[in-house]
């Protein structure tokens, strides 16, 4: 009989490792304003905060925590490959999404469906807006003026995944 408390020992510390203690005690707050958001540090304050009108792009992907997958939304708003990220980890995410589908008429859960399958991918897909296009994977040549063929190395250029449009 001593074996099954061993394993309950186990397993137990199996999941503490998995569960990270950020995925348990949430260390920002998504605030939501009348223009915009801003992500707020629990423990120090104001981190970002952007408008609606400067969004250009808003992409989602998930970032594979080996144990779990970390759902993110990204958002892109100067002319550099540079991004504001939230988390499902945040507080309010859910707060966020719904005001996502009514700001920018996202279908949120289409696109989490869109993001979260196949599993072990990081399936980063704009969700709304024009598309930064990501550089060359074979040789990371910028290709921010959106060449056919990466003029560094020839490899055919692969457009950035885009969601595909609703069906009515």
């Amino acid at each position: 009989m001593p074996l099954l408390p061993n394993i309950k020992q186990f397993l137990s510390w199996r999941q503490r490792f998995f569960a990270s203690r950020d995925a348990l005690d949430p260390t920002h707050r998504i605030h939501l304003l009348p223009t915009g958001l801003e992500r707020i540090d629990i423990y120090d304050g104001t981190r970002w905060q952007i408008n609606w009108s400067d969004v250009k792009e808003i992409v989602t992907y998930k970032v594979d925590l080996f144990g779990f997958d970390l759902i993110c939304i990204a958002f892109r708003i100067t002319d550099e490959p540079e991004y504001w990220e939230v988390s499902e980890h945040d507080m309010n995410w859910n707060t966020f999404c719904d005001l996502l589908q009514t700001q920018f008429c996202i279908d949120w859960p289409r696109a989490w469906l869109h993001v979260v399958f196949p599993a072990f991918a990081t399936n980063r897909t704009t969700i709304w807006g024009d598309p930064w296009p990501p550089p060359c994977p074979n040789c990371e040549y910028d290709l921010r003026h959106r060449p056919q063929t990466c003029p560094e190395c020839g490899r055919p250029v692969d457009p950035p995944a885009l969601l595909p449009p609703p069906t009515a």
